[in-house]
């Protein structure tokens, strides 16, 4: 991704979020129309930046950080977010979904190493399985992310018996734990057969040893496994509604570990990518 297409792309997200932020405060409906704009025409233009890239080249470009993240990740967070509002009536999902995708953005600007594409276009399969599933399953869960942050501010408010206008804006607590739990179902689901096909893969290529010891193979090993026991927690009456949101929002600093493993550890199998 080109430096300039890279800011526009980012540009276009940072407008969409000040703008769906001042329709909640002020409940304009023009605020809200144009911050669906911004954000489709962020997510169409990065779709069409992917479909040019893979027609030019033959192969997705997800050679390093920026591209890996920024043009995946944000594309599916953001995409089904819009989905989810709609299907849902979760008007203001996009407004937490965005400042994550900010984040990952300015992440990317800052750690982001250009790594040479061969490594890519000379793998098999399963590794293309792997990718897919684990940028979908990261999509997912920050996505669970996002409704968990939202269903804390909702039950805060409901429990604090002063009911603010926030707790009027934002959708039912039964509406935003159906999309938590979801949302935290197929991130579970997605993440850990990317890991698996990952494990195929390097079992394939006689790799598997080396691979077990990359630093971002074992985070992503102890995000998975947090996860599970999130959810098991919500499947049985021991941990309900605002403790699951809270472990769901506090093992996103895991996938935040995993991207920064990539790139400060000397070695890896993962270094740079």
């Amino acid at each position: 991704m080109t430096h300039s297409i890279f800011l526009l792309i980012f540009f276009g997200y940072f407008v969409s979020f000040v703008l769906y932020f001042m329709n909640f405060e002020s409940q304009r409906e023009t605020h809200y129309a144009w911050a669906q704009r911004a954000a489709l025409f962020s997510i169409f233009f990065q779709l069409v930046f992917i479909l040019a890239t893979f027609v030019k080249t033959r192969f997705l470009p997800v050679t390093h950080l920026s591209e890996y993240y920024i043009e995946i990740v944000s594309f599916i967070i953001l995409f089904v977010s819009l989905v989810i509002e709609s299907r849902y009536n979760a008007r203001y999902l996009m407004l937490f979904s965005l400042p994550i995708v900010l984040i990952f953005c300015l992440f990317t600007i800052v750690l982001a190493e250009q790594k040479d594409a061969s490594v890519i276009t000379r793998t098999s399969g399963w590794l293309w399985f792997h990718i897919g599933l684990i940028l979908a399953g990261i999509s997912s869960l920050i996505i669970a992310v996002s409704s968990a942050l939202m269903y804390l501010l909702q039950s805060t408010q409901l429990k604090s018996k002063h009911l603010g206008r926030i707790f009027l804006k934002l959708p039912a607590l039964g509406t935003l734990d159906r999309i938590h739990f979801r949302s935290l179902v197929w991130g579970i689901l997605l993440f850990s057969l990317g890991m698996l096909m990952g494990l195929l893969w390097a079992k394939n290529i006689h790799e598997l040893k080396h691979v077990l010891k990359d630093p971002t193979v074992v985070l992503s090993f102890l995000t998975c496994f947090m996860y599970w026991i999130i959810l098991s927690f919500r499947f049985s009456a021991i941990r309900r509604g605002q403790k699951i949101a809270i472990g769901t929002v506090l093992a996103l600093t895991l996938l935040f570990l995993i991207l920064l493993s990539s790139n400060v550890t000397p070695t890896g199998f993962h270094r740079g990518l």
